[in-house]
């Protein structure tokens, strides 16, 4: 019963904050602008990542236990709200960004003591472990999950969609493993993210008006990703194997690996925009983006059946990871062909 209250209060708020914010959004100026490369119509409020961790915030002050974890986890997501509402309203160069990155992983590494220093079994010939790479692992990991889910935020819905369906199996895991003490997290964060989705894509617009996630909503689902999946694999008591973590966030993190691979390999910054992400290919393969919207979604949902299927089913982390690269590389094959 306790779950579902603090699921209630954690929707509720992220619906007050959206209302809250609004006007506060147009007085600043805190609008997302249509440019070459969003095609929107409109000035819209980028408001979305601070309602998410207002209601998380909230949710979590009142219903979750006062833990150290917790404590650095909403201190950190609070820093990396900020850098991010800074970078919407005056786009902060690239270098500034990745600072402000690697001092939110900081909090989250030194804060709270711990790192990702296991990575399984992922070559049959027993756990990987990284002993004092795992401080340096953890680092990348956490910037790069941070830009991969900020990267992929293009069309109405997506971001949201894909965030909804990896909180959502990570709380399956934590249920299959029997991890309720972990189990609100991930249902905190999946119950925030509705009303931006219901904002976002215009649902009973008599009532809503769009908006965006802005880049303090796309690097804070991020942060949250990969606190619940280091959470989740790490320690003696691990929720899932390190090699299920890939599925969950699958689709964020290919489109992320392929484009800095073709960016680099064209000779041009990871980090500088182009219209060759996932929902742009599929656009120009002739997909409206409430199709691409649809079609991606699925796709990430049937990543994360294929991980929950191997967890339970506890299929060889070698052949789980050996299919993850698989897909990865049929997809960047398949990728190349729309790309201009």
């Amino acid at each position: 019963m306790t779950i579902f209250f603090t699921a209630l209060t954690a929707f509720c708020f992220a619906v007050l904050a959206i209302k809250l914010f609004k006007p506060v959004a147009i007085e600043v100026g805190l609008l997302d602008k249509p440019n070459e490369r969003k095609h929107h119509a409109g000035q819209i409020p980028l408001i979305g990542g601070i309602s998410i961790y207002i209601a998380v915030l909230a949710a979590s002050l009142i219903w979750l236990p006062n833990t150290i974890e917790l404590r650095m986890y909403l201190i950190a997501s609070a820093m990396i709200v900020f850098i991010g509402v800074l970078d919407d309203k005056f786009d902060l160069r690239v270098r500034i960004r990745i600072v402000g990155q690697i001092i939110v992983a900081s909090l989250m590494i030194y804060g709270v003591g711990d790192s990702i220093s296991n990575l399984g079994n992922l070559i049959g010939l027993g756990d990987i472990q990284l002993g004092p790479f795992g401080v340096i692992f953890t680092y990348i990991a956490i910037i790069v999950l941070i830009n991969a889910y900020n990267m992929i935020d293009g069309i109405d819905g997506l971001l949201g969609m894909l965030s909804l369906n990896t909180f959502t199996a990570i709380a399956i895991l934590f249920l299959m493993s029997g991890s309720q003490d972990y189990l609100s997290y991930p249902l905190i964060l999946a119950t925030a993210t509705l009303p931006y989705l219901i904002f976002n894509l215009g649902f009973f617009k008599k009532f809503t008006k769009k908006i965006f996630m802005g880049d303090a909503g796309s690097m804070f689902i991020g942060l949250s990703v990969i606190w619940l999946l280091s959470m989740g694999t790490q320690g003696e008591n691990a929720s899932f194997r390190p090699v299920t973590a890939l599925w969950i966030c699958a689709i964020p993190l290919m489109d992320m690996l392929a484009i800095v691979y073709r960016r680099v390999k064209k000779s041009k910054s990871p980090f500088k925009p182009d219209r060759d992400h996932l929902h742009h290919i599929l656009q120009r393969a002739g997909l409206s983006s409430e199709q691409a919207l649809v079609f991606i979604s699925v796709f990430s949902v049937l990543m994360s059946i294929i991980g929950l299927v191997g967890e339970y089913f506890e299929i060889a982390e070698s052949s789980s990871l050996l299919l993850f690269l698989l897909i990865f590389v049929l997809y960047n094959k398949y990728a190349r062909h729309y790309i201009r």
